[in-house]
C-alpha cells in the first residue's frame, strides 16, 4: 500500500485522503505513518505556527500578508484540491475572494476518519496558534467549509470559545472566535447525512440475518471510521457520541445551537433535480446532503434552527462535489460577502 500511495504526489494525496476517510481513526490510534496530520496551508505550503519563520514562509507562499484571512476546510475523503476549479486548478473560492476583497487564502488538511469533535478541538488550537504567530494583527477571520468540513468548523467555533487549552480558560479578548466575521457552510450535513443513516440501517439488517456471509458484510460496514459515523446525526461535540448507542437509528442527544454571535452565516445547498421540491431532491438533496439538513432544520416544521439568522442559497441541478467549485455558488458567496 505504501508503494501505491507514494507513486505521484497528486494521486498519493488523493488516495491517502480516501484511506484516512475510511480508516483514519484506526490509523491515528496506532500512530500509522499513513495517518494525515492536521495542517494549515498557503497553497501547497504547510505553515509553521511559530512566529519565527512564519513571515518568510508566508511571503514566499502568498506575497503580501494582510490582517484578514479566509480558511477553506475540505470534507470527507478529500484534500484542499476539492476547491480547485476543474478547468483551472489555480482558481478556488479562496483565490477569488483574495482578488476581490484582499483576504489571505489558507486551507486546512486533516484526517477525516477521526471524530469530528477531535478535529474541531484541534482546529481551534491551531487557529489560536495561527493568530498568535501571524506577522500582523489579525482583524478578521472567515471560514468556509464543504460537507464534513463545515461540521469541523462548527465544532472548532464551539471549542474555541469555551476552553483552551487543556481546561484553561482564555480571556474573551484573546480568543480567535471573537475575530470570526463570516462562516460559509457548503453542502454541510448539519443534522445528518441520509447515506450514512442508510449504511447504519443496512449494517443492522445484515447482522440480524442468520447467514455468515451477510454478517461478514455487516462487519465490513461497521469498520467504517468514526468520522463517517459522526455524519449520521451531524455530531460536532464529544457529548454527541460519548456514552451513546453507536447503532441508534434516531438521535437521543438533542442538537444544540452552537453559532458565533458576531459572525454572519451563509448556508449553501444543492439538489440533483432542477425542481428543489421534487420528491427525489427532498429525499437525497445534492446526492449526499438534503437542503433541510444543510439549513440545520431539526424537524420538518423548522421549529429548531441550528444556525438561526443564516442566509441560505439553493442551487438546483448542482451535486454535492460540484458545490465546492461552481461559478454560480461563488457568485452567491461574493454577493453575500459584500
Amino acid at each position: 500500500m505504501l508503494g501505491l500511495l507514494t507513486a505521484t504526489r497528486g494521486r498519493r494525496d488523493n488516495a491517502l485522503a480516501v484511506v484516512n476517510g475510511l480508516f483514519g481513526d484506526a490509523l491515528d490510534e496506532h500512530d500509522s505513518p499513513l495517518a494525515t496530520s492536521m495542517t494549515i496551508r498557503a497553497g501547497p505550503t504547510v505553515l509553521p505556527l511559530e512566529r519565527d519563520g512564519l513571515h518568510d514562509v508566508l511571503a514566499g507562499a502568498v506575497g503580501q500578508v494582510g490582517s484578514r484571512i479566509c480558511l477553506l476546510v475540505h470534507g470527507l475523503m478529500s484534500t484542499e484540491s476539492i476547491w480547485q476549479y476543474p478547468d483551472d486548478a489555480s482558481t478556488t473560492y479562496g483565490s477569488l475572494l483574495a482578488d476581490s476583497y484582499g483576504v489571505t487564502p489558507l486551507s486546512l488538511r486533516y484526517n477525516t476518519g477521526r471524530r469530528i469533535s477531535a478535529n474541531g478541538r484541534e482546529l481551534a488550537q491551531l487557529l489560536n496558534l495561527l493568530v498568535r504567530a501571524w506577522p500582523v494583527r489579525i482583524r478578521e477571520i472567515n471560514l468556509i467549509g464543504h460537507s464534513m468540513g463545515g461540521l469541523v468548523i462548527r465544532s472548532a467555533c464551539y471549542y474555541g470559545r469555551t476552553v483552551w487549552p487543556r481546561g484553561r480558560h482564555l480571556p474573551i479578548g484573546r480568543r480567535w472566535t471573537t475575530k470570526v466575521r463570516r462562516v460559509v457552510l457548503v453542502g454541510v450535513p448539519n443534522t445528518g447525512a441520509p447515506l450514512e443513516a442508510f449504511v447504519n440501517v443496512a449494517s443492522s439488517t445484515l447482522w440480524s440475518l442468520p447467514v455468515p456471509a451477510t454478517r461478514l458484510v455487516g462487519l465490513g460496514l461497521d469498520c467504517r471510521s468514526a468520522g463517517i459515523k459522526d455524519l449520521r446525526f451531524g455530531n460536532i461535540v464529544d457529548e454527541d457520541w460519548l456514552e451513546q448507542d453507536p447503532g441508534a437509528r434516531v438521535r437521543t442527544q438533542p442538537h444544540r445551537v452552537h453559532r458565533l454571535r458576531r459572525a454572519d452565516y451563509l448556508v449553501v445547498a444543492g439538489t440533483v433535480t432542477s425542481d428543489p421540491e421534487h420528491p427525489l431532491a427532498r429525499m437525497i438533496g445534492d446526492a449526499l446532503v438534503t437542503s433541510s439538513s444543510a439549513a440545520g432544520l431539526v424537524d420538518g416544521a423548522g421549529q429548531l434552527e441550528l444556525i438561526p439568522g443564516a442566509a441560505m442559497r439553493l442551487f438546483p441541478k448542482t451535486t454535492h462535489i460540484a458545490l465546492a467549485h461552481d461559478d454560480d455558488v461563488y457568485a452567491a458567496i461574493d454577493n453575500w460577502w459584500q
